[in-house]
């Protein structure tokens, strides 16, 4: 008898144990989001719903600090604040007593700081199945080899399509299983775009946090489609071209106008999905939801000097050189809409330079980025326009950009998968400078 009781109670805890094992297995590795210098937010999925917990320090041997959920959670997000600009923080969200190596953080510089900053930008690397995982790895590699084997960044961009359809299971197979070991210490901003927009953005919505607020700097938006934030000496300004309903349509109008009337940063990036121009699988010229982009958006950004928008959709990698108020069609460029033809390459044809601060209309980068995980036939990309003389369309060219930004400075770079005749991966590259 007292074999069966004692038999019993073993059996019960081992059912207690697999149901804490349940309860604490992690379904998707921790990721970040919203860096300011003051706080962070780091989100994370359980199988089960318990509170979650993230112990953090500057030590890594011993996480001293904690904040836990308030109630049980299988999407976790929690925000630490109180945190010290510029300084690296090692986390965890199951151990107190120790750090991991490559899981940390660091915050923000304090706004309007000179800090070099080094951005990594992807494009629809979520979309098809999950055929492709190989091709996104081969980007991943791609950045963790050309960023001296690290796979940190100062923050991500990510422009739109992380998904097919706005499944959960695509969202985790296609996009974080392999950007897991970049988003566990580089914080992540992310686009709408078009094939995320299912299902009202319940999966979309429900994943990533943005800054509604106005706490990383800007104006706050309050809707999750498009927002604003500081970074160092960068703005950057992220709009959601899958807005279709004209009341809302016309706030994102009037929220970027207050945006930048109240922007001071010496560079600003507009960030998008569905391009201003672009001859690739999806072309602009007649399209007319680009057309009344091109109108209402593009002089605005303009206005406050934009200095590179980036866009992502069509699958093909495009790059324009300095351009102004192309507002129209890209067969009626003229000789006033040219600033600078030329490549911007500080060793063939010289940079491309600006004066200092952000004065409006003084050229912009446009450039299309192909897709991190798919790209399309060359036979999809009609004929390159006359603003791009940078092209590279075919299903060989996958891939994504490096910004370095160093004072007034800016270096871009497109990393393809594919090498190049020199056996780098380095098939673009430009220099902006901003100087009296």
């Amino acid at each position: 008898m007292k074999n069966k009781i004692l038999s019993g109670k073993i059996i019960g805890l081992f059912f207690l144990f697999l149901s804490f094992e349940a309860s604490a297995q992690v379904t998707r590795q921790p990721y970040l989001q919203v860096s300011t210098p003051n706080s962070i937010i780091i989100r994370w999925q359980t199988a089960i719903a318990s509170p979650g917990t993230v112990y953090y320090d500057t030590v890594i041997s011993s996480l001293r600090n904690n904040l836990e959920e308030s109630q049980k959670e299988m999407d976790h997000e929690l925000k630490l604040t109180g945190l010290k600009a510029n300084t690296k923080y090692y986390y965890s969200i199951d151990d107190p007593l120790k750090g991991i190596e490559d899981q940390y953080f660091i915050t923000a510089p304090d706004k309007g700081n000179n800090k070099p900053v080094r951005i990594w930008v992807i494009s629809d690397f979520g979309q098809t199945n999950s055929r492709e995982n190989k091709r996104r790895m081969e980007t991943v590699d791609a950045w963790r080899s050309f960023n001296n084997n690290n796979y940190h960044a100062n923050f991500v961009l990510s422009l739109g399509d992380q998904t097919e359809d706005d499944s959960a299971s695509q969202l985790q197979n296609n996009y974080f299983n392999q950007l897991e070991k970049v988003l566990n210490n580089s914080p992540l901003y992310t686009v709408v775009g078009n094939h995320d927009n299912h299902d009202t953005l319940f999966n979309y919505l429900k994943t990533f946090s943005v800054p509604e607020g106005n706490e990383p700097g800007g104006i706050a938006s309050h809707n999750k489609m498009y927002y604003s934030f500081d970074y160092s000496n960068i703005h950057v300004v992220v709009l959601s071209t899958e807005i279709y309903d004209d009341v809302t349509y016309k706030a994102q109008v009037e929220w970027l106008k207050k945006d930048l009337a109240n922007n001071k940063q010496i560079w600003l990036i507009a960030c998008m999905h569905q391009p201003f121009h672009s001859g690739g699988y999806h072309p602009t010229d007649d399209n007319e939801s680009s057309q009344r982009r091109r109108a209402d958006w593009l002089r605005v950004l303009e206005d406050d000097g934009v200095d590179v928008v980036l866009q992502g959709h069509n699958h093909v990698y495009e790059r324009s050189y300095m351009v102004d108020n192309l507002i129209g069609k890209s067969t009626t460029i003229t000789d006033a809409n040219k600033i600078n033809t030329g490549l911007g390459r500080p060793d063939i044809d010289g940079p491309y330079r600006k004066p200092a601060g952000n004065q409006p209309h003084k050229g912009t980068i446009f450039i299309s980025c192909t897709g991190g995980g798919v790209a399309n036939s060359v036979k999809y990309y009609p004929a390159p326009f006359n603003i791009f003389p940078v092209v590279f369309a075919g299903s060989d060219y996958e891939g994504s950009l490096v910004i370095d930004v160093n004072s007034n400075q800016m270096d871009v770079k497109f990393l393809c998968d594919e090498k190049n005749e020199q056996g780098g991966h380095i098939w673009d590259y430009f220099t902006i400078i901003k100087a009296n």
